[in-house]
């Protein structure tokens, strides 16, 4: 009986074990026998607008018996210092998992390329692609985006100053991370390249009349003494945005809108267009926005819920945004009665759809009572007529 009894006792303290092995209150990933690979970053410092990239590779196997979670992180330290709203997960820093634990479990460390582009102004300005926008910034890992920033990418220069990258490994859902190695970029005063070559007559006069050097009746005079006719004259003006319905893009338009065939009105403003119509597509439940815009721009637009609105059962539901037929981003905020929507487009867009569940049809409900009573009356008069010319 008391044989028994230890065999129990010895059992239950295995199982015991066995269960609670990777419970630790402390995590030292070196004590357990993970390696670290080699980490190379290029360059190690440089102004907003530079290309980085990261190499890690020759990631060596791991013990066979490890907590299952384990997983190889990196922290990527720049979208949080200009004040983005990002994850926070190893610890209270903004990490990503470069070696998932299924890739861990597996022993799979194919080598990794990181790369991404610091913020800046002076950035090309981001493109819809495949329904979302693509920048210089996205993060991408071996050519794959992961992580999106668009217009992000161009609000501002990175702040100066030196940006911890650390690699280590940590434990999935728990708070225990153990940093292995930290590489430093310093981000440097930006660099403005200068003009390689003179410029040409033409574009020297088109550049001091878009700095307001030079009036336009003396510009127009120097391309016509170059042999630029009426024609050439103006293109070059649109070139420049100095198009008079162009100059009008650079301030925000506001207004009402009427919706087509309808007795509402829309609240909206526009930067980098003109909003020319807006129609309704009960069909597809859907509102039809007609832009005309030259340069990338921000359509801010409220949809009263007796509009347009996205319901699922009781609870709200999101709006599917097209431009030019390609789902894109946006913002949007919410109130008992309305909903505002931030949709950013780019230059040439000419068609903007707001997607819900239910729009408001083509003829108000008013509209519609006052048409069939003008009908009816129409019906009980010619009848009346008949009736009298019979009795003659």
């Amino acid at each position: 009986m008391l044989r028994t009894i230890l065999i129990l006792l010895v059992l239950s303290s295995i199982s015991f074990s066995s269960l609670n092995a990777f419970a630790q209150t402390e995590f030292d990933s070196q004590e357990i026998g993970l390696p670290m690979p080699m980490i190379t970053m290029s360059p190690t410092s440089g102004g907003p607008g530079t290309e980085v990239e990261i190499s890690v590779t020759g990631m060596p196997s791991i013990p066979e018996e490890h907590d299952p979670r384990i997983e190889f992180f990196i922290y990527m330290p720049f979208l949080e210092s200009i004040g983005g709203n990002v994850p926070q997960t190893c610890g209270g820093d903004y990490c990503f998992a470069l070696y998932s634990f299924d890739d861990v479990g597996a022993n799979k460390f194919a080598p990794k390329t990181i790369s991404f582009t610091l913020f800046s102004t002076t950035n090309p300005k981001p493109t819809v692609e495949a329904g979302g926008w693509n920048s210089v910034c996205d993060l991408k890992i071996n050519g794959v985006t992961t992580e999106r920033y668009g217009n992000t990418c161009i609000d501002q220069d990175q702040p100066l100053g030196d940006y911890e990258i650390k690699f280590g490994w940590g434990i999935q859902t728990s708070e225990l991370y153990d940093v292995r190695e930290t590489l430093t970029f310093t981000v440097t005063e930006k660099e403005f390249v200068e003009e390689d070559r003179e410029l040409d007559e033409d574009e020297l006069a088109m550049k001091q009349y878009e700095e307001g050097l030079i009036s336009e009746s003396e510009f127009e005079k120097r391309l016509a003494d170059l042999g630029y006719d009426a024609q050439k004259i103006r293109q070059a003006k649109a070139l420049i945005g100095k198009l008079e319905h162009q100059e009008g893009f650079k301030t925000p338009l506001k207004g009402p809108i009427a919706i087509q065939g309808t007795d509402y009105e829309l609240t909206y403003t526009i930067t980098g267009g003109v909003l020319t119509q807006v129609s309704p597509d009960p069909e597809a439940g859907s509102l039809i926005i007609n832009v005309d815009s030259i340069s990338n721009g921000t359509l801010f637009i409220q949809l009263p819920r007796d509009v347009i609105d996205a319901k699922f059962g009781e609870e709200d539901d999101d709006f599917f945004v097209l431009i030019d037929g390609l789902e894109t981003p946006f913002d949007e905020s919410k109130t008992v009665n309305e909903r505002t929507l931030t949709i950013p487009f780019p230059a040439g867009t000419e068609e903007i759809e707001v997607i819900g569940t239910i729009v408001v049809p083509e003829f108000h409900t008013i509209t519609l009572l006052i048409l069939m009573v003008s009908v009816v009356s129409v019906i009980v008069i010619s009848k009346t007529k008949s009736g009298l010319n019979l009795k003659i």
